[in-house]
C-alpha cells in the first residue's frame, strides 16, 4: 500500500472513530440543566491528531465527522455551530501546540482547555448570528465554563493516550 493511501485510511479510522465517540456520548447526555453542553469525546481524537500528525490532518477529520453528525443525528444548524467551533479552535490550538514545544510550561491540558473555551465562543458567535446577542448573553458564562471544564478533561486524557501510544502509532511520515 502506498504512503498516501496508507494514509488516507488511517484518516478514515480516525473519522470513524471520533464518529463512534459522539454517538456514544449522544446516548449518554450529561445532566445539566444547561442544554447543548457536552464532554466531547471525539476531541479527544482530534487533540491526538493534532499532535502527532498536525493541523491538516484534526481538520479533516473533524470536518468529515461534523457532516457526518449532522446528517445522521443532527441539523444544519447544528454543522453550522460544530463548524464555527472547529474552525477557531483547531487552528489556536495548532499555535499553541508550537509555542508548547518551545515553553514547556504550557501543557496539552492547557492547550486544549484553550480549544474548548474557543470552540465555545465560537458557537455562541454563530448563535448571535442566528438568534441575536441579547437572546443569549446570559448563556455565555455556561459555555466558557464548560469549554474550560471539557477542554481540560480531554487534554488530561490525550496526555494519558499519548504517554501510553507508541510514536509510530498515529504520527506523520514526512
Amino acid at each position: 500500500m502506498n504512503h498516501r493511501t496508507q494514509s488516507m485510511a488511517e484518516l478514515a479510522v480516525f473519522t470513524g472513530t471520533a464518529f463512534l465517540f459522539s454517538y456514544i456520548e449522544s446516548l449518554f447526555p450529561l445532566p445539566i440543566p444547561v442544554p447543548g453542553i457536552k464532554l466531547g469525546l471525539a476531541n479527544l481524537i482530534l487533540v491526538i491528531l493534532l499532535c502527532r500528525r498536525g493541523l491538516s490532518a484534526a481538520f479533516a477529520v473533524s470536518i468529515v465527522r461534523n457532516v457526518l453528525n449532522a446528517l445522521t443525528f443532527g441539523s444544519l444548524f447544528g454543522l453550522f455551530y460544530s463548524l464555527a467551533g472547529t474552525v477557531l479552535s483547531l487552528p489556536a490550538m495548532a499555535v499553541l501546540l508550537k509555542y508548547a514545544k518551545k515553553h514547556p510550561q504550557l501543557s496539552l491540558t492547557s492547550v486544549s482547555a484553550v480549544g474548548g473555551i474557543i470552540h465555545n465562543i465560537g458557537q455562541f458567535i454563530t448563535a448571535v448570528c442566528l438568534v441575536g446577542y441579547s437572546a443569549i448573553l446570559h448563556y455565555l458564562p455556561f459555555l466558557y465554563f464548560a469549554g474550560l471544564t471539557a477542554g481540560v478533561l480531554i487534554g488530561l486524557l490525550a496526555s494519558l493516550c499519548l504517554q501510553r501510544l507508541p510514536q509510530h502509532i498515529i504520527s506523520s511520515r514526512n
